[in-house]
């Protein structure tokens, strides 16, 4: 099958990334600086965002595809307003929406589904991390903070509570649920929380 997207869903991508790239902005740089400071950080926060919740949601919605069912992003205002909120206590719990798949599914197929997303962060988080030792100065900075944002966008989504990946995941195979959430766990707190 195709894949396809509707006006109304871009419209909902465009919405959900500008809101939580203002979250995470606020969240980790605060309001306290200059308007050109705060545009810069906006920016990083929007690079984030799209390779990290983007990314996410688009594997969901191509991997929808590849199994032949139609998936399609919907944005959920409550859960951006949540986001907005919670940022300026330093952290952003984000529900920004989800990608709805169509028609019943299996539990395997939804089980997979539900962690290409998960892992594709999973991947990215790594990967920028890894870079970060690698550049030198603002770009360490930028490479390490996309790669902390991914991180935890994996950790989060794969918490067992509905209707998060982590309870689909969780229902298909507990050992690569396990395996998941430990990697992901792992890393949230070496460079998350960087305890």
């Amino acid at each position: 099958m195709k894949v396809r997207f509707r006006r109304e869903e871009i419209f909902d991508i465009i919405i959900a990334t500008i809101i939580l790239s203002i979250a995470f902005t606020l969240a980790f740089f605060g309001l306290r600086v200059s308007p050109l400071s705060f545009t810069i950080y906006f920016l990083v926060s929007l690079l984030a965002v799209l390779t990290g919740f983007v990314g996410h949601e688009m594997l969901h919605k191509f991997t929808a595809f590849k199994y032949d069912y139609y998936a399609e992003f919907k944005r959920w205002n409550l859960g951006l307003l949540i986001a907005l909120v919670t940022s300026f206590f330093g952290i952003v719990f984000a529900a920004p929406g989800a990608t709805n798949i169509y028609g019943y599914v299996d539990k395997n197929t939804n089980g997979k589904i539900a962690a290409s997303g998960p892992v594709y962060n999973l991947i990215l988080g790594i990967f920028f991390i890894s870079i970060s030792y690698i550049l030198q100065g603002i770009g360490s900075q930028i490479a390490q903070f996309i790669g902390m944002i991914n991180i935890w966008l994996s950790f989060f989504n794969l918490w067992p509570i509905p209707p998060l990946d982590g309870s689909k995941v969780f229902r298909w195979n507990l050992p690569i649920y396990i395996i998941l959430l430990l990697i992901s766990g792992y890393l949230t707190v070496k460079y998350v929380f960087m305890l």
